[in-house]
């Protein structure tokens, strides 16, 4: 039976997710929340102190943050506290730390679909993508055998790498530079993403993208993580493989719309012949418009 403490816990913790940073009105709106969390802790100390986990993410004061969330883990038997700490953080931009945490939450509970795909999620942020194959193989079969949209992604990415002379820890090294960058701001990503890009039908490189929210100045974050990249010692040629971008919330939503739009009129799209377009530009060549 489900406790009146988890029930309220269930309900602050979705309109947190609700919250971002930078809000004017954000200190008065965590002190509601730091209250509730207050009286929870005489009742459910473990929903208490992973409730002020998540408020201490939000303030974007990270060793509260991990004070609150261990003394959840250190008190609970199950999977609960360890998949939300996960979260807070993923949010944070620590991202090898959130892994760690999501796959100690999955070997609790390993036939939990929901909370193994917020770990296929959550491994491509590592640069790991073979811990990606393992995580799909294991999805496919809780799955009965239906495929997951990324399946075959390792492969693929292995084959990139390896043309560039690459290995999976020069991929892991850049990412994780990345993460370590945002950590130092106060920004809450809203989505992440990757892409296998195409050139000419041949696989070229991987490229990673950041969406943040539209009132932030994408990029400032850029230039950010590009001075960051400069004191790692990256290999040489990642970069032959590897691309990223931070971008504005509508400036994403138009790109995936642009690229919907294209896939739906692939069949209707006329390409023009390029013999005749090479005889047009030979008539018109020294002409004045």
């Amino acid at each position: 039976m489900v406790s009146a403490s988890e029930v309220e816990f269930t309900q602050l913790s979705h309109q947190l997710n609700c919250l971002s940073r930078r809000d004017i009105t954000q200190g008065l709106k965590l002190a509601k929340f730091k209250k509730s969390a207050g009286s929870m802790l005489k009742k459910n100390p473990v929903a208490g102190n992973t409730l002020l986990g998540l408020i201490a993410c939000l303030e974007h004061d990270i060793a509260s943050m991990h004070d609150y969330h261990k003394r959840a883990v250190d008190g609970s038997e199950s999977c609960f506290s360890l998949m939300y700490y996960a979260l807070s953080l993923e949010k944070s931009c620590l991202w090898n730390e959130s892994a760690k945490y999501a796959l100690s939450a999955l070997d609790q509970d390993p036939g939990n679909l929901k909370l193994l795909d917020a770990v296929i999620r959550i491994a491509p942020l590592t640069g790991r993508f073979s811990l990606l194959k393992r995580l799909l193989a294991q999805r496919r079969e809780l799955g009965n055998g239906v495929p997951h949209h990324s399946a075959g992604d390792y492969e693929i990415v292995n084959g990139i790498l390896c043309r560039n002379g690459l290995l999976e820890k020069d991929l892991k090294a850049v990412v994780s530079a990345i993460g370590d960058a945002l950590a130092e701001t106060d920004v809450i990503l809203q989505k992440h993403d990757y892409e296998l890009v195409t050139e000419k039908h041949d696989l070229s490189f991987i490229h990673y993208r950041f969406v943040i929210p539209d009132q932030f100045v994408a990029s400032y974050y850029e230039d950010l993580i590009a001075a960051k990249l400069d004191t790692v010692a990256c290999h040489p040629r990642i970069f032959d493989a590897f691309s990223y971008s931070v971008e504005n919330s509508t400036v994403y939503e138009l790109y995936n719309y642009m690229e919907r739009e294209l896939e739906e009129s692939a069949d209707t799209i006329r390409v023009p012949d390029p013999d005749k377009m090479k005889l047009i530009e030979e008539l018109v060549q020294g002409v004045e418009i």
